[in-house]
């Protein structure tokens, strides 16, 4: 028997009673309608849970026909953004497809790959989607370089900025809580756990995708290998669809879970703890409450 929703959110409330930070959800059974929502319209730096929307504007405009998923795309030196991901240690001059850099941006969460989408994409269009899918507290103005220069407020544009100077400075030392990557303004890449649902439910529904589109989309975002927060203590054979990010004090995961033949949305966000792993727990914690109160409860047998 599923929990109820305000029973759930009670047991969220008591589970951030002793969380130094905030936590911020929002979940929706996609088949009946229920909602559970705790802090749902805080604003979080999405860190790299923006990386959906990219890849959802990106098959977009494949549907468009403005984009090739085949085309191969020569890497670049100028390409390089350090941080997570493979790219950045592979030779110049190898040229995946747009498709396999858009999974690689996904799936292990690569900042090269990630800058090489949104440069192919543009931002005046993903900026157009946001708005149309009436994400109304999202704002995603930085690539990954950006933010990732903006943890140590260093100028992104500076010619003498290069990949192994922002890289050294990344390792000096941790970001100051200050710093421009961590603000919750919109010149900072931002968004809130309702607006991600509604993005979520965008993907889910197809909304302004083809069917092959929204399986290619659903495809690599269950292909993602961290998966230490929505799906850690989820039964065995629940498939979930998703995106984490995390920046100093700032974890999140969203993504949609698809249990037998039903499905829900959700989006967990966190900001300003300093001890990443009470994050990851907690909302690992919370995943766990939301699939009970949806689909029903857990024995520890089941779990992954």
């Amino acid at each position: 028997m599923a929990t109820d929703p305000k029973a759930t959110v009670e047991r969220i409330r008591d589970l951030a009673e002793g969380f130094t930070g905030t936590i911020a959800v929002a979940a929706r059974d996609l088949d009946t309608g229920a909602e559970v929502m705790y802090n749902p319209d805080v604003v979080v730096p999405t860190a790299s849970t923006m990386k959906t929307v990219l890849l959802y504007e990106l098959y977009r405009q494949v549907d468009a026909g403005k984009i090739d998923p085949a085309m191969r795309i020569t890497l670049e030196e100028r390409h390089r953004v350090p941080g997570s991901g493979v790219l950045q240690d592979l030779d110049a001059g190898v040229a995946p497809t747009v498709k396999d850099i858009a999974t690689l941006m996904i799936t292990v969460s690569d900042n090269t790959a990630t800058d090489m989408i949104y440069d192919l994409i543009g931002r005046e269009a993903v900026a157009a989607t946001i708005e149309r899918l009436g994400m109304t507290n999202t704002h995603l103005p930085l690539d990954t370089w950006e933010i990732l220069a903006g943890l140590h407020d260093l100028d992104p544009n500076d010619p003498t900025l290069t990949y192994d100077g922002l890289k050294q400075a990344l390792a000096s030392k941790p970001a100051p809580w200050d710093c421009a990557a961590l603000r919750e303004t919109p010149d900072n890449d931002v968004s809130t756990p309702r607006d991600m649902l509604r993005l979520l439910e965008a993907i889910h529904r197809g909304e302004g995708l083809s069917p092959a589109s929204r399986e290619a989309v659903i495809d690599i975002l269950k292909r993602q290998k961290y998966t230490t927060i929505i799906p850690e203590q989820l039964p065995f054979g629940v498939q979930a669809a998703h995106k984490t990010g995390t920046v100093r004090g700032v974890r999140n995961d969203v993504g949609l879970v698809f249990a037998g033949e039903r499905t829900y949305a959700v989006a967990l966000m966190s900001k300003g703890s300093p001890n990443m792993v009470a994050s990851q727990r907690l909302l690992s914690d919370v995943s766990r409450l939301i699939f009970e109160c949806f689909i029903g409860p857990i024995s520890e047998e089941a779990i992954q």
